[in-house]
């Protein structure tokens, strides 16, 4: 009995041991455990066939898992990669904003400046020392922060929309690219207006204003039927050659205020063309208040086409565009444009604003 126990406990440790070996092989085998199943001592193929197996689904597992983490791990960085750069863009674009905005303030302060420095100079009147001279057209002043541009534009170099004659306002309108049936007809308009607005203002006994535009303001021509937005604003188109080419643009040289003559310091072409001035006469004109400023041309004094005078020197009110450039900074540029005329002596101050435009860009 004891010696069949001995038999058995021995079977026992030869295939534990056997077992114990073949992990061992199995683990250490380059080519997997197929090229060792007959050599395990104490195993029979079959089971040395199965651990292999489970070996190898276990390792198979094993990367499967480690390549799933991979994959996750680098889809969680690229997500977070685009956050981050989305992020530093939209600061990015926020503080560049943030910077235009500022600038943009800097360079209207600066064109304010250069306007109430004009006005300035403007009150003190014309002297030995003043940097503007009456029929000046343009100036220039340099300061710190940056540089301002002055444009001056007379008001008495436009055509008055309340004393001009019909028929040189039909001539501006031809001259400024507008059909001449049609541009006579805006004219007639208009004339017929300010006549009718006129009698009904200041008729005696009368507290109410006319039906018709009486004309507060320039834009209150758009009124006036068949003048578009685009007459009175400006458009483009091209001439034969292919060359940009303004057309209409009333605005620049109309005014409502009374004027006596046309100023041939400040008038463009097509208005002293709609006055009267010959083609010969004025290519020298121009050519002559480039470099200064004419208080005597020839015609001056003397009624031209439809009773328009002209006249030199400077003007009784002012257009007048400033525009800032900022001094090492960003490019920005911002215009400030302001309307200012001379009260008479007893009903209004000596320089008064009419209209201010805080961005005339």
């Amino acid at each position: 009995m004891t010696t069949r126990r001995s038999r058995h406990a021995l079977r026992r440790q030869r295939q534990s041991g056997g077992a114990l070996l073949a992990e061992l092989w199995v683990s250490a085998a380059p080519n997997g455990p197929r090229n060792i199943q007959a050599n395990l001592p104490g195993c029979s193929g079959q089971q040395n066939q199965r651990l292999g197996s489970r070996r190898s689904r276990h390792a198979r597992r094993r990367r499967r898992q480690s390549g799933g983490a991979l994959l996750a791990v680098l889809w969680v960085s690229a997500a977070l990669s685009a956050i981050v750069f989305s992020l530093a863009a939209t600061v990015r674009s926020e503080f560049d904003r943030a910077a235009s905005a500022v600038d943009s303030t800097r360079a209207y302060y600066l064109a304010q400046g250069g306007i109430e420095r004009f006005l300035l100079h403007l009150a003190q009147g014309a002297g030995p020392n003043s940097p503007f001279r009456p029929g000046q057209r343009r100036l220039r002043w340099d300061f710190p922060s940056g540089a301002v541009d002055i444009e001056i534009t007379g008001e008495d170099g436009k055509l008055s929309v309340y004393s001009s004659p019909p028929d040189s306002l039909g001539r501006l309108f031809v001259n400024l690219g507008i059909d001449g049936p049609q541009a006579f007809q805006i004219a007639g308009a208009i004339a017929s207006a300010r006549q009718s607005a006129t009698a009904a203002n200041y008729a005696p006994g009368s507290s109410f204003a006319s039906a018709w535009p009486s004309f507060l303001q320039l834009e209150d021509l758009l009124k006036i039927g068949g003048l578009t937005r685009e007459m009175y604003y400006g458009w483009w188109e091209r001439d034969p050659e292919g060359r940009l080419v303004e057309r209409g643009g009333l605005a620049r040289h109309l005014t409502l205020i009374e004027t006596g003559a046309v100023n041939v310091n400040y008038a463009s072409a097509a208005v002293l063309r709609a006055a009267g001035v010959s083609e010969g006469d004025l290519a020298g004109l121009l050519q002559a208040r480039e470099s200064q400023v004419l208080d005597n041309f020839p015609g001056m004094g003397r009624a031209l086409a439809g009773g328009v005078y002209l006249s030199g020197g400077g003007s009784s009110a002012y257009t007048v565009r400033a525009t800032a450039r900022l001094a090492g900074g960003r490019p920005i540029e911002r215009s400030v444009e302001v309307l200012v005329r001379f009260g008479k002596p007893r009903l209004e101050p000596p320089l008064g604003i009419v209209r201010w435009f805080p961005s005339a860009n």
